[in-house]
């Protein structure tokens, strides 16, 4: 019977390659510091899923690429758990993120007025986005909040400011995820009508599957189409 899940000893394996003085208890101690938190077996043994592997790998990259302890990486790792992704953490983030990030419900929501402070963004840049659909607000107690998805789109959008693109370019993104998903829809609707706790995980696996296969198709398609451009690409 296949299973999601990769045991501790397995872990190490898997990252040692990349952290040759991983071992065994040095992810033990990770949980024990309450860094990672791997469910267990009726048996007691570790589980770790892709999620736990990447954190893992996450505060290894940390240590070894920006030196920083594990009191740092803990206030870190509580910030990005809250939908703010710290400096040190974007590009390491980005490599390892994965195309869906279904469901989002332990992350937490932002009010607009705390953008600043929790999200180190300009609040006229978040009104900015709101004003192009890039995303929207809901109506929280206190006052309008940003939900954790739109949280990780501001992230990104703000990035994307040091090569000139601004909140006006980045429309026809919207617009095509809108078509996306009304097609994949049209796609999978037949087989999830009925939502049980089963499909319902079985909805999740496979828009993670049917995502990463069309991000795939679409990254080969736009270094084709700048292939045509810049030639020395191809």
């Amino acid at each position: 019977m296949s299973r999601d899940y990769i045991t501790i000893g397995e872990v190490v394996k898997r990252l040692g390659g990349g952290y040759p003085d991983l071992s065994i208890s040095k992810v033990r101690f990770l949980e024990d510091e309450g860094l990672v938190s791997p469910e267990r077996t009726p048996g007691g043994y570790r589980k770790f899923t892709q999620a736990d592997i990447e954190r893992v790998e996450l505060i290894l990259k940390l240590q070894k690429e920006h030196f920083l302890p594990l009191s740092v990486i803990r206030e870190k790792l509580a910030d990005y758990d809250r939908g703010k992704v710290p400096a040190e953490m974007r590009p390491t983030v980005a490599e390892s993120a994965t195309a869906t990030v279904l469901p989002l419900d332990e992350a937490g929501s932002v009010k607009v007025e705390e953008v600043p402070s929790s999200l180190g963004l300009p609040k006229s840049f978040i009104e900015e986005l709101e004003e192009f659909g890039l995303l929207s607000f809901t109506d929280g107690e206190d006052g309008p909040e940003i939900e954790p998805l739109d949280i990780q789109i501001a992230h990104a959008a703000w990035d994307l400011r040091r090569f000139g693109v601004e909140p006006r370019h980045l429309r026809m993104y919207e617009t095509y995820a809108e078509r996306e998903s009304t097609f994949f829809s049209q796609i999978l609707m037949p087989s999830f009508r009925h939502r049980t706790p089963e499909t319902r995980q079985k909805l999740v696996d496979t828009l993670g599957e049917l995502t990463a296969l069309t991000t795939d198709l679409k990254n080969h398609l736009l270094r084709r189409a700048l292939g045509r451009t810049f030639e020395d690409l191809t």
